[in-house]
């Protein structure tokens, strides 16, 4: 019963993943931030192909890093039409909102 203790509160372990170490989708909760786990979900609801990321993301090194790492083979292009944006950012006239979300937003440009 203490290693249990042990595990789930102090060393912000999660039962959760125990419960299913090898399901598809088990802790990227708890190890990827939430902007980024947002971002594959749209890019599947979506079915985007290619996407880009706003100035905010990529001055942002770890979302920037951490949301091309996790959406391969979708790729980042410099020239796609589907630009994502976190929550607090404006888009631009030239851009269509298409989907908004908790953190970010997906625009059309």
């Amino acid at each position: 019963m203490q290693i249990f203790y042990i595990f789930q509160f102090r060393s912000g372990f999660k039962y959760e993943v125990l419960k299913n170490p090898f399901g598809r989708d088990t802790g990227i909760n708890y190890a990827l931030p939430l902007e980024v786990v947002e971002i594959r979900d749209v890019i599947i609801k979506k079915k985007v192909n290619n996407f880009n990321l706003s100035e905010d993301f990529i001055n942002n090194k770890y979302l920037y890093q951490r949301a091309i790492e996790f959406n391969y083979p979708i790729r980042i292009k410099k020239d796609s039409k589907f630009i994502f944006y976190l929550k607090n950012e404006s888009i631009s006239n030239s851009c269509q909102l298409i989907e908004s979300g908790n953190y970010i937003k997906l625009a059309k440009c």
